[in-house]
């Protein structure tokens, strides 16, 4: 079988150019030029074919019109034609519903190739304070403090961010009070008594300015003498204990109020952007069927080129320009490109050009995106140093200047 299909495809290929030379030559016509629209005309084109699509009969049920592209540009990559459509909307609409049917226009059939789509956001900031209560033991500041943690979460109303405490805020009173009871007591010795009579012992006693009744004498003999035959005392201390139950009224705990303060971001998708993009081939032009199938097939051969060259321009176009301070104003270098995965801008690439260590750099819309919040490397002789890109939408632009970096080096 395949050794059949070699031989077939060998014999059209022999009979491909005698047929090609048996076949009469097409007469010559003459070749009339036409202008190409520009960007302008072809939008206002559009625009009035969305317009002649909005129309309905009377007495059916109008359909919501599509929206017109806002951009229309034409493009000739590697000998491939093409043509490119923007739609901004702010309806959630079908992208399938913005391509046209292959369409002729200037002797080229266009045929839709590829749609791309991009979410244009905004983000509204405000101003918030949030009021937050925490209970403990006990009343000094650097205890109460450690109760509240340093920032929290913020996530309402579609708004997040981050709140930081006011240490200066704290407000801290008492939650209640309760009785409790304790006693205060105290000895004071009497020594040198001739007898054991507790009139020798005061009634009362004084401590840290309270008064204290007296609640029980131990008395020690520490002296005898002889009566007649018999052993008696004559000397006597008294250690007299004093004491009273007193009360007071303690706090039962403590109530402290502090305040977050902190910006808030709320982002909201305003538009959707779809670019659709078109690619033409040359009308028929009358050749004969053999010439037809060799045109045809290189047709395709310079399409699928050109679809390659046109995702290589799209992926290399996305980067970075590089201006440098020259005469006290910035001029333009050129252009790099930046990988995400690993994002480098390489300034020795411009080493010819550059006249001063000031740079200024810009980043497109979709590099942007795609290196929000993460850090990029710039390279500069034998200097790197790393900026973060704190920007989502739009184009980011930052500037450096690399001459007191190289003069620590």
């Amino acid at each position: 079988m395949k050794k059949t299909m070699i031989i077939a495809v060998m014999s059209c290929t022999l009979l491909l150019p005698s047929a090609a030379m048996a076949a009469p030559a097409p007469p010559l016509l003459p070749v009339q030029e036409s202008a190409e629209p520009d960007g302008r005309e072809l939008l206002l084109l559009e625009q009035e074919k969305a317009k002649q699509n909005g129309s309905v009969l009377y007495g059916q049920e109008p359909e919501r019109p599509l929206p017109a592209p806002v951009a229309v540009e034409r493009r000739n990559i590697d000998g491939t034609e093409y043509i490119i459509k923007v739609f901004e909307t702010a309806d959630d609409i079908a992208p399938e519903k913005l391509v046209d049917e292959d369409f002729e226009q200037d002797g080229f059939l266009f045929r839709h190739l590829t749609t791309d789509r991009q979410m244009n956001e905004s983000a509204d900031t405000k101003e918030v304070t949030e009021d937050a209560k925490a209970e403990g033991q006990s009343g000094k500041l650097e205890d109460v403090i450690r109760q509240f943690p340093s920032t929290k979460t913020y996530d309402k109303d579609g708004y997040k961010g981050t709140l930081t405490l006011d240490t200066g805020s704290i407000v801290t009173e008492v939650a209640g009070y309760t009785t409790k009871h304790y006693t205060v007591s105290t000895t004071k010795e009497y020594p040198g008594l001739m007898y054991a009579d507790p009139s020798y012992v005061a009634q009362s006693a004084t401590k840290d300015g309270c008064t204290l009744p007296l609640t029980d004498v131990s008395w020690t003999v520490m002296g005898t003498g002889l009566s007649g035959d018999s052993l008696v005392p004559t000397e006597y201390k008294a250690v007299a204990t004093y004491a009273k139950t007193m009360s007071k009224q303690v706090p039962t705990g403590y109530v402290s109020t502090a305040r977050y303060t902190g910006t808030v971001t709320k982002t909201t998708a305003d538009t959707m952007v779809y670019t659709l993009t078109y690619a033409g081939r040359p009308l028929d032009s009358g050749l004969p069927l053999p010439l037809k199938i060799v045109s045809g097939i290189a047709g395709i051969l310079l399409l699928g080129g050109g679809v390659f060259a046109l995702v290589l321009f799209l992926r290399n176009r996305n980067g970075t320009d590089v201006y440098n301070l020259i005469d006290r104003e910035y001029v333009r270098l050129g252009h790099q490109v930046v990988n995400p995965k690993e994002p480098v801008i390489d300034l020795n690439e411009f080493e010819d050009m550059i006249q001063s260590s000031g740079f200024r750099l810009i980043l497109d819309k979709k590099t942007t995106k795609a290196l929000f919040g993460r850090n990029i490397s710039v390279t500069w002789q034998d200097v790197t140093v790393k900026h973060r890109v704190n920007e989502r939408n739009g184009e980011y632009q930052f500037d450096l200047d690399l001459g007191g970096v190289l003069n620590e080096e």
